[in-house]
C-alpha cells in the first residue's frame, strides 16, 4: 500500500480490529502510541499468538503518510491523543472515533476541521487483557458512516478496506440515529453490569434487569426526541433482544474498568446523557442514579475523597 493503515488504543474495541488489520495488511499496518507508552505494546500476544506490528510514537518514523487512524482509546484519553495525531498525520488522514457516545466524533470534527472525520461505533468484542495476554472469542462489529456528502466515497473505500480484513463493518446511512441507538445500549448497560458484576449473558436471568434496563431507555427515548432522533419502543425491544443474545460471556468495559479499579466513561455515556436532560428540563430520574451511583463507586476505589 502507498500508505499506512493506523490504530490507536489496544483495549476492548481496539485489539480485535488491530489482529485482523495485523494480519491482512502486515507492515502497512501500525500502532500509533505516546513515547512513554510505546514499550508497553512490546511482547504481545493476542489469542495465544504474537502480536508485533511498528509502533510509531514520532514523525521521523513514519516511511509513508497514514491513511487512516482508528481511535480506540477512552473518551477521557482522547485530550491526550490529540497532540500525537497532530505530529503524525496531514489533512488527507481519515479519522474515525470509535468511542461510546457523541462526545469523540464533536472533539475531533473540531481539532481536525480539514479533515474527514467519520463517525462510527463498536459493538459486541468480548475482549479480556491480563498484563500482555489478550484474548477474544468475538470480535464484534463496527458501523461507520457521516452525515456529510462530500466524505461518502471515504465510508465506501473504508467499509471495503475493513471487510477485506475480515472485520465486521457495516455502511450505515443514517448513522446519527445508530450512534445514538447504541448510546442507549450503553447507558442502559454498561452501569448496570458495573454495579451488580453481572455479564450480558447472565440478563435473561433477571427480570428485574430487564425491567430497569427498559425504564432507563424510556427516558432516553425523550432526550434523544428533544434532540431530533426518534427512538422507539422497538429500538429498546431490539437492545433488550441483543442483551439476551448472548450464550458466552460479554462483560462491558465498564464493568472491566470497575474490576480493575480504573477511571470508567461514566461521565461520557450516563453523565452526558443526563446533563443534557437538565439543559432540555427532562426528567430521567432512573438515568441520574446510574450515573451518580457509578460516580460515588468510582470516588470510593480511586481515594478522591
Amino acid at each position: 500500500m502507498e500508505k499506512y493503515i493506523s490504530l490507536i488504543g489496544l483495549g476492548a474495541v481496539g485489539a480485535p480490529l488491530a489482529d485482523s488489520l495485523y494480519k491482512k495488511y502486515k507492515s502497512d499496518f501500525v500502532l500509533l502510541s505516546s513515547k512513554d507508552h510505546a514499550s508497553r505494546l512490546n511482547n504481545l500476544y493476542i489469542n495465544d499468538k504474537p502480536f508485533c506490528p511498528k509502533v510509531i510514537s514520532d514523525h521521523s518514523q513514519l516511511q509513508k503518510k497514514i491513511a487512516l487512524v482508528l481511535v480506540c482509546v477512552k473518551n477521557y484519553q482522547l485530550q491526550g491523543v490529540i497532540g500525537l495525531l497532530k505530529e503524525l498525520i496531514d489533512n488527507e488522514t481519515i479519522i474515525i472515533p470509535l468511542q461510546n457516545g457523541l462526545y469523540s466524533y464533536n472533539l475531533f470534527c473540531t481539532m481536525f476541521p480539514d479533515n474527514c472525520v467519520l463517525q462510527g461505533f463498536a459493538q459486541g468484542p468480548n475482549t479480556k487483557t491480563m498484563g500482555n495476554i489478550i484474548s477474544y472469542q468475538k470480535p464484534g462489529s463496527i458501523h461507520i458512516g457521516t452525515s456529510i456528502n462530500r466524505f461518502r466515497a471515504n465510508v465506501e473505500f473504508i467499509n471495503d478496506l475493513l471487510n477485506q480484513a475480515g472485520i465486521n463493518c457495516f455502511y450505515d446511512k443514517d448513522i446519527e440515529y445508530q450512534v445514538w441507538k447504541k448510546l442507549m445500549l450503553n447507558v442502559a448497560g454498561n452501569a448496570i453490569t458495573a454495579l451488580t458484576g453481572m455479564d450480558y449473558c447472565m440478563f435473561s436471568h433477571s427480570s428485574d434487569v430487564l425491567l430497569l434496563c427498559r425504564r432507563v431507555m424510556k427516558e432516553y427515548c425523550k432526550i434523544s426526541f428533544s434532540e431530533g432522533i426518534e427512538l422507539t419502543d422497538k429500538d429498546i425491544e431490539d437492545i433488550i433482544n441483543y442483551f439476551l443474545s448472548f450464550k458466552v460471556s460479554k462483560r462491558t468495559s465498564m464493568l472491566e474498568d470497575v474490576l480493575n479499579k480504573r477511571q470508567t466513561e461514566n461521565e461520557f455515556i450516563a453523565g452526558y446523557i443526563s446533563k443534557l436532560a437538565k439543559k432540555r428540563s427532562i426528567d430521567c430520574p432512573n438515568i441520574d442514579m446510574l450515573y451518580y451511583l457509578i460516580k460515588i463507586k468510582e470516588e470510593v476505589y480511586l481515594n478522591k475523597f
